[in-house]
């Protein structure tokens, strides 16, 4: 399945897309269109065979797909364009499967409970050269350092610091509880850590709180 509308003459950025569900690849669709040039599949194997015809920019693929495992179809397509900036944007929040896309190659992993706008600023920044995992892209010296957070993360983190929870963090900051909770997981992901009092005292550590 792919775009309809695509343009071939487009100098907008090429996002792949590649969800199993296509409401969820129509929504994307629509709200991406104005700031990039997208084309849509639905399986692994079409995926595959889009980087070869498309030539993305960037691909944001889902961790469940059909055909295949979205890791393994990750790895296939790094193993034959390793500089092709892979996004997972997945149902799944917890850090074993961030440790997972980074260990593959991706470049960022997002929820799908995500505001829309903080998709299109991953891919932006994606684009841009940032690696949003920690221990992807080991060979690559811009890679930031593991400890390393975006703004957001650095704020909940401050939050989770100052004993807020998820539902506190959501609501000061305007996101859903999930999007609370992915956050949590993505920090504990970059800096290894595996409770509240680890990253607690890492805040206190690093003048965060």
């Amino acid at each position: 399945m792919v775009n309809p509308g695509l343009s071939e003459t487009s100098k907008l950025p090429r996002v792949l897309l590649a969800d199993d569900h296509h409401l969820i690849l129509d929504a994307l669709r629509a709200m991406m269109q104005t700031n990039f040039n997208i084309y849509a599949v639905d399986n692994s194997q079409a995926f595959i065979n889009a980087v070869d015809e498309f030539h993305p920019d960037v691909a944001i693929l889902d961790v469940s797909m059909p055909g295949a495992d979205g890791f393994v179809t990750a790895r296939k397509v790094l193993e034959r364009q390793p500089s092709l900036p892979i996004v997972f944007l997945s149902m799944y929040g917890d850090a074993s499967y961030m440790d997972q896309a980074a260990q593959v190659g991706a470049k960022a992993y997002l929820s799908k409970r995500a505001p829309a706008q903080e998709l299109i600023e991953t891919i932006n920044q994606v684009l841009e050269g940032e690696t949003l995992l920690a221990g992807s892209g080991k060979d690559n010296p811009s890679t930031p350092a593991k400890g390393e957070l975006t703004e957001r993360q650095r704020e909940v983190l401050r939050m989770i610091a100052l004993g807020c929870s998820a539902k506190d963090i959501a609501n000061q900051l305007n996101i859903s509880v999930r999007t609370a909770e992915f956050h949590r997981a993505a920090i504990m992901q970059r800096l290894g850590l595996r409770s509240t009092a680890q990253m607690t005292r890492y805040a206190i550590a690093n003048n965060l709180a």
